[in-house]
């Protein structure tokens, strides 16, 4: 049920935001709406994170349709890939997390809807945009995970092998919140720089946030638990990462992070008008 109630909540969504082009003023109706493509990288807030950094690669792109609905108000629709990633690995010497010594990798996507605020009024026409336009935004959508990892050099589905006993959604709501600059290119060309910020209301990004199960599965037994794998640097903790005790902070939900590089294209005026 939720997983076609989040279906259904995205398709009415995704209707009302095309359906928007009705409540537009005549003075917008030249080029209001744009396509966006970006990439740029991403970084994971959770309980396998133990630094402020983000990842040095390309780990996400993404797909977008704007309208601008008033003057300083506009809508997007976003799909994209995402990569995280963390591990306990850079957690301090000799801590708690270090001795936990577990570790993730995860490609997810995601579907968002986003209202953008734009600090400037609209110039009355697309060819007569701002230079420079800032803009906050906010958001909600939805992401699908796959949290994984390695043993032996061979990666492990982490949500199959139930690491902490217990079955969760894979599938979470996410609201995106962050600021951007579009930069005019020419009359038809935007470049724009952007960082959104996406809290979640799972603390399963990671697969991280329960308690070590009693009882693990095939697998699960060898991934649920990986203290002896580094052997003993904190004996305290060493002793207290048994089945039972906990592996996360469920009151501490995870989050991710894209700062992002995009190309927005004005579209043909009428494009999504019927005949």
């Amino acid at each position: 049920m939720k997983k076609q109630a989040v279906i259904y909540f995205f398709l009415f969504l995704l209707g009302s935001f095309v359906m928007a082009q009705d409540f537009l003023s005549w003075q917008m109706n030249d080029r209001y709406f744009t396509a966006q493509v970006g990439f740029g990288f991403a970084s994971y807030r959770g309980e396998l994170k133990h630094n402020g950094s983000i990842q040095n690669e390309i780990s996400n792109i993404n797909l977008g349709v704007e309208a601008r609905l008033l003057p300083k108000v506009g809508a997007r629709i976003e799909i994209g890939r995402y990569s995280i990633r963390g591990h306990d690995r850079h957690a301090p010497d000799s801590s708690y997390a270090q001795q936990r010594n577990l570790s993730f990798s995860s490609t997810n996507y995601e579907i968002s809807v986003q209202g953008i605020f734009y600090m400037k009024k609209y110039a009355g026409a697309y060819y007569k945009r701002h230079k420079v336009d800032p803009y906050l935004l906010a958001g909600v959508g939805a992401t699908f995970i796959s949290p994984t990892a390695e043993l032996a050099g061979q990666q492990y589905n982490l949500y199959d092998l139930q690491t902490e006993d217990t079955e969760y959604s894979r599938f979470t709501m996410i609201f995106p919140v962050g600021a951007g600059l579009k930069w005019k290119i020419n009359p038809f060309l935007n470049f724009t720089t952007e960082i959104t910020y996406r809290f979640t209301l799972s603390d399963y990004l990671d697969d991280v946030s329960g308690n070590y199960p009693q009882n693990p599965g095939p697998g699960a037994d060898l991934l649920s638990n990986r203290k002896d794998e580094v052997g003993v640097i904190n004996q305290e903790a060493y002793d207290q990462l048994v089945a039972g005790a906990p592996r996360g902070d469920q009151q501490d939900k995870d989050a991710y992070l894209f700062l992002n590089l995009k190309f927005e294209f004005f579209l043909p005026p009428g494009l999504f008008k019927g005949k």
